[in-house]
């Protein structure tokens, strides 16, 4: 089985890009789920704030816990290099 890290691109009410990191066995499913909270609005989630969601970044593994952890390291990541990682994949 796969698993995903990925990156949201999101705007803010200030029409500012910010970045979301996450991983999951289905992005799509999971981009859904994060679509749900913003038209909630629901402010508890990070996601439930900002207006526009979509998948510029993926990266696939076959381990699980090898996923999280490069989750860990992208969050940990300042929004530069989150930048970068989008535009090598494009």
């Amino acid at each position: 089985m796969k698993y995903y890290v990925y990156l949201l691109e999101c705007k803010d009410k200030d029409e500012k890009i910010t970045y979301y990191c996450g991983y999951s066995k289905d992005p799509n499913k999971r981009l859904q789920a994060h679509r749900g909270h913003a038209k909630r609005e629901d402010k508890k989630h990070y996601t439930g704030r900002q207006k526009t969601l979509k998948i510029v970044y993926l990266e696939s593994y076959d381990d699980r816990l090898v996923a999280m952890k490069r989750e860990r390291e992208i969050k940990k990541l300042g929004s530069r290099y989150k930048k970068k990682l989008v535009q090598s994949q494009n």
